[in-house]
């Protein structure tokens, strides 16, 4: 399955520049090429679940710092949100659901995933 969610590419970025490793450095640990780390990184690229996986192991953060919608998980470790001004965390209904999804058993997770990524998609 593959990821694309808003923030992620600067998420990765954030997770890459505090470990001190080069985009070239990441490709070669995880088997692909710079030119897709740095297209992950500027969200140009969707990445796979089995490379967050990856990234996650490497940049020791767990994989709901990089798919959360939540501002206060953010702040926490890297000061201001990206996601502020732009109101997509600000709604208590879209903080419920980020909880209830990040807090979903692993066995469901990608079911939700689905359905977030069809609803997503069919809004534009």
């Amino acid at each position: 399955m593959k990821i694309s969610i808003y923030g992620l590419g600067g998420r990765l970025q954030r997770a890459r520049k505090c470990t001190g490793l080069s985009q070239e450095a990441v490709g070669k640990r995880i088997s692909v090429s710079w030119m897709t780390v740095h297209r992950w990184e500027r969200s140009q690229r969707s990445i796979s679940e089995e490379n967050l996986d990856r990234l996650c192991e490497l940049y020791d953060k767990p994989l709901r710092w990089f798919l959360t919608l939540e501002e206060g998980h953010l702040e926490q470790e890297n000061g201001p949100s990206e996601t502020q001004g732009f109101g997509v965390a600000s709604s208590p209904a879209a903080q419920r659901l980020s909880r209830r999804i990040a807090d979903a058993p692993a066995s469901q997770r990608r079911i939700i995933e689905k359905v977030v990524e069809d609803l997503l998609d069919s809004m534009g």
